[in-house]
């Protein structure tokens, strides 16, 4: 840190005023005792959004662990306390925005610091990014200690080894159990066991995440279909206290057993995504949900029946749906969904995230006109062009009601368009249909979409000669920027976005991250 220090009186006062720049910023200090040291500066930065928050405090450098800071004496008692009493409310402050191993650090440079660093105030949430934890009886000693009602694990390190990585998460439940102050709790990469124990152990619980459900024998990023996780929630019941439930997997979960809901009158959010084996009597627990509930998440929609429709339908006070992965038979049940989606007056936010875009969904969509913010990400499985030229005109019908769009690009419907113009430019000379480029040349950031509307191909069903020489889907390139003015033309009223994802990527995207 580079700083420079002048000093001045004013004349109506006897305190010595300081100005402290410090890269290029301009702090005034006055000291109530009359004098100021220099090494007493030091400079706090927190970046909180797009501001960054710096605080100057006054730190005695090269303290001992043992030392402890002495404050002049002043005049009187009185005015000693209030000086020590502005100090500690003015860390109190700064202190807030640590994490809680940079928290510990402070604790430790004297008394006064550790009196309050370890201010109950500031344990109330503890968020463990960066940090690793050693030794986890003491951990859950210290925080049940300190009451703290709120644990973070989200990007805490963790180890790498899978029989280290067993044995972390195991000494992690075990103690745990004594957690009995949390009140909610966000789990991070940990196996499904480790989900089961809290589960069982903490039923005073309101708020349960677990958004990345690990699979032990996976330790790589790459995903396999194939990696079935299974977890079996039959303890769930006994959490009357819980408002929120948010379950997510790396890889696929095979759900084994849900219970009955009855109990769980307070819960407002409920997310299970990412399973890909439902139990038999998922839509006899799910009609057991209160219907007081107003953000509900499901997925993969892929192995769910007509019957969640039927399910769907209580959920009167619903405002927030996500529908996670509806393709291949999810095709049979769009149009009982879609209706019922219609008859839910309060719900005006819908996320539709690897959606195969039919006919069918494409019509029914069409009809929501009580939706005001769409996120909608389609599955590109096959007919790209179609399934742009077919969301477009859906989106035409909304585009008087709908206030916030999010539409979803995949970055592999990005680098295959790539590859077909490069094919176009190479062989057009011996093509039967025309292509029309954009005028810019930039990669992974083109989409096709049909000139002109023509019916979705069914798998399986040959078209008629008539329609096979039919040479009017030529195919139009457009640029991404392009697609952004389109949907701003079409959509005046409302705030219109269009972002590139991964298709590993799309169950991570939400509307409130993005209109942020």
């Amino acid at each position: 840190m580079h700083y420079e220090i002048y000093e001045y009186s004013d004349n109506s006062d006897s305190d010595i005023i300081n100005t402290v720049i410090c890269q290029g910023n301009v702090y005034k200090t006055t000291m109530v005792d009359g004098s100021f040291h220099e090494q007493y500066v030091y400079e706090m930065n927190k970046t909180q959004g797009p501001s960054l928050m710096t605080c100057v405090i006054q730190e005695p450098k090269n303290l001992d662990e043992n030392s402890e800071i002495s404050l002049r004496e002043i005049g009187t008692p009185f005015a000693s306390m209030q000086s020590f009493n502005n100090m500690a409310l003015a860390l109190k402050h700064v202190f807030k925005y640590l994490k809680t191993h940079e928290l510990l650090s402070a604790s430790r440079v004297c008394t006064a610091w550790n009196i309050i660093a370890m201010n109950k105030y500031l344990w109330q949430n503890v968020r463990l990014k960066n940090s690793m934890v050693y030794d986890w009886e003491r951990f859950v000693d210290s925080i049940d200690q300190q009451r703290t009602d709120t644990l973070d694990t989200r990007r805490m390190m963790i180890p790498s080894k899978v029989e280290d990585f067993e044995s972390f998460w195991l000494r992690f439940a075990n103690a745990m159990k004594r957690a009995q102050h949390l009140k909610f709790i966000e789990l991070y990469r940990c196996p499904v066991l480790v989900v089961e124990d809290i589960i069982y152990s903490l039923p005073q619980i309101e708020v349960l995440n677990a958004t990345s459900i690990k699979n032990p024998n996976v330790m790589k990023e790459t995903k396999n279909p194939n990696d079935i996780m299974y977890l079996n929630l039959n303890y769930l019941g006994q959490m009357t206290n819980l408002t929120e439930l948010r379950l997510k997997g790396l890889t696929g979960i095979k759900l084994t057993a849900l219970p009955s809901f009855k109990k769980l009158r307070n819960l407002n959010r409920f997310s299970l995504t990412s399973i890909k084996a439902f139990p038999k009597e998922i839509y006899q627990r799910l009609n057991t949900i209160t219907d007081n509930i107003e953000f509900f998440e499901i997925g993969d929609c892929e192995y769910l029946t007509k019957d969640f429709a039927v399910s769907l339908k209580r959920f009167v006070n619903l405002k927030t749906l996500r529908l996670e992965n509806c393709c291949n038979g999810w095709d049979k049940s769009a149009h009982d969904v879609f209706t019922v989606i219609r008859g839910l007056k309060k719900l005006n936010v819908l996320e539709l995230v690897n959606i195969e875009f039919s006919n069918c969904v494409e019509e029914e969509l069409g009809k929501c006109d009580g939706i005001k913010r769409l996120l909608i990400i389609p599955s590109y499985i096959s007919q790209s062009a179609t399934t742009n030229r077919h969301l477009i005109d859906c989106l035409k019908k909304l585009s008087k009601t709908l206030t916030h769009l999010v539409w979803g690009l995949t970055v592999e419907l990005l680098v295959v368009t790539d590859l077909f113009i490069t094919q176009y430019l190479q062989n057009q000379h011996i093509l039967s249909y025309n292509l029309e480029l954009p005028h810019t040349k930039e990669t992974t950031n083109n989409i096709p979409i049909l000139r002109t509307r023509k019916s979705r191909q069914l798998p399986g069903v040959e078209g008629t000669a008539e329609e096979k020489n039919d040479k009017s889907n030529n195919v139009d390139i457009l640029s991404v920027p392009a697609l952004e003015k389109l949907l701003d033309t079409m959509m005046p009223d409302a705030k219109t976005k269009v972002i590139k994802v991964p298709f590993s990527g799309t169950g991570r995207v939400n509307l409130s991250e993005q209109l942020k």
